[in-house]
Parts: structure tokens; sequence; C-alpha cells
């Protein structure tokens, strides 16, 4: 009878745990139409890029893809209008939890078997989304691996770093000026220097001729060894679902959550990250490279 009770206590907190994974005060303009792909715009905090990343996306949306443009622990009233004027969904969160928004995201849409997810922060070229959505059911076919998730090779990124030098042939400067490119995840120039960071956007302009210069290449894959960035992914519903939703895993928001929990998730479900390796899109800074890079930007807004 104890032991009973005990595995009965410990399912009401797991259940209890997965209901925290949605709870959260909420608002909800539902425009979708039920469609099978479903791309959810992670937006709100960085308005100094929207006119260039947000306007990208509206432009190259495939058609029969529902959008809900999401703000974490903020209503943003020029957002709201933005997705209205674009026939898109739009949902705002009370707290900041990136992990429970995307899961109220996906919820509601329940027709949705592909799920694209990306930041305000990257820059994407044309093709982009139909790309992606190819390069994944290549890799599916081809692979003697399940997938957890496709991504493009991204500029300011410790595995995909060294992929974008090698096609634009700036490998050996940078090791001259940051030392090796070795690849990893943190504690490296690539994920902590400002400097680094914009010395790999200066090598990569114009954006959409780096993005045409990466679709030139012949298909490829690589599967990461190590987490990996997910600003720009496409997975599909069954990963969510067996993850149960994105777990929680802070009290208070904290960025990466959602980030770690998939890519642990597809470690222990024995899913591969792939990274798409004739694919591009320009991640433009995170953490400590955000000052030297929005200094940057400033100065060159035509050349994105």
């Amino acid at each position: 009878m104890k032991m009973q009770a005990t595995q009965a206590l410990a399912t009401l907190r797991v259940e209890a745990g997965y209901r925290r994974r949605f709870a959260e005060r909420h608002l909800l303009e539902d425009r979708g139409r039920d469609e099978q792909r479903l791309l959810i715009v992670i937006a709100g905090h960085k308005p100094l890029l929207w006119p260039a990343t947000l306007a990208r996306i509206r432009d190259r949306v495939p058609a029969g893809t529902d959008v809900c443009l999401v703000t974490p622990g903020v209503h943003r009233g020029e957002l709201a209008s933005m997705a209205a004027d674009s026939g898109w969904s739009y949902l705002s969160t009370r707290g900041g939890h990136v992990s429970v928004a995307q899961n109220l995201a996906i919820r509601a849409h329940p027709h949705a078997q592909w799920v694209f997810k990306i930041d305000e922060d990257v820059f994407i070229g044309e093709g982009f989304f139909e790309q992606l959505f190819e390069g994944y059911r290549r890799v599916r076919e081809e692979a003697e691996f399940s997938i957890g998730f496709c991504a493009p090779v991204l500029n300011v990124n410790g595995f995909s770093y060294v992929d974008y030098m090698r096609t634009l042939d700036i490998e050996a400067p940078y090791v001259e000026r940051f030392g090796p490119a070795r690849r990893a995840s943190d504690g490296i120039p690539v994920q902590h220097d400002g400097e680094a960071a914009v010395w790999l956007w200066s090598h990569g302009l114009p954006v959409d001729d780096v993005a045409r210069r990466f679709a030139e290449r012949p298909f490829g894959f690589a599967i990461v060894p190590h987490r990996f960035s997910i600003g720009a992914i496409l997975f599909e519903r069954d990963l969510w679902q067996e993850m149960r939703g994105f777990p929680r895993l802070t009290r208070s928001p904290g960025l990466g959550e959602d980030e770690q929990a998939i890519c642990v998730a597809c470690l222990s479900l024995s899913r591969v990250m792939v990274v798409i390796e004739n694919l591009y899109a320009g991640h433009f800074a995170f953490g400590a490279q955000s000052a030297a890079m929005e200094a940057e930007y400033g100065s060159r807004l035509a050349e994105f």
C-alpha cells in the first residue's frame, strides 16, 4: 500500500510538472488556417533589427505555412499590428519563459506536423524555408539516424562558424587573429568575443550574396556532437510530443532553457542534430557580443 501511495504521488508530481510547461498567462490572436507547417517567430526584444529581419521573414514565408509571432514576457503593439497585417497569429505571454511560449504556440496549432522556429535576430536569404525543409527530408532519406532537428550554417556559432569560414576562405586570417578554429558550444572567441563576431560578419556581407554562395554548394550535412544554437531550426511535431513539450527548467525566465532542453532530448532519444551545409543564415549576436555588433550594425545597415 505504501509503495502504491509513493508511486501515485510521483505520478502526480510528474503531471504537475507537465502542466507547468503550459502554465503562463497569455493572449492569443489566432489566425491559424490548420496548415501542416507552422513557423514560430520569437521576437519582442530587439527592435533595432525588426525592419530587416522580420521583413525578410514576412517576404519569404512559403505558402501553406501558418505563422505565429510570439513575444515572451512582453506585449508589443507594433508586432501585434504587423501580425494582423500579415495574417499571422500573435501570442504574447506575461512570463518570459521561451519554452512555455513555444509550447503554447504549438498547442494552438494542432494540425502542424512540421515546426520551423526562428529568432528575431536571424537574417535569412531567399528560399530559406524551402531549402531547410528539403534538406531535412533528404537527411531523413539518406542518414542512418533519426533526426531531432535541422539547422542552417550560422556564422556566429561555435560549430558551424568553421564551415562558414571555409566556404568564404577566411579561416587562415581568423586563426591568425583569434587562435585555433576549435568547435565547441562555449569557451571559444566566437561564443563570447564581440570583436570576433564583428570580424566574422564583416567578411559575410551582403547577407544575400553569402546565402547565394552557400546555395551553390552541393547538398551535404553534418551531425553536431555538442549543444547547438536553435535560433533557426526545423523539427517535427513528434519530437515535441516525445519531449512532452519544452520543459520549464528554471523558476524565473532563463535564456537558452529551450535550447538546452531540445539538445539534451535529442541525445536522450537517439535523434541527431543536423546542419545543412549548403544553407546559410546570419545570426546577429548574443550575450557579450551584442554591444559591439549593435555599434557596427548602425553604420552598415545597407550592407545587411
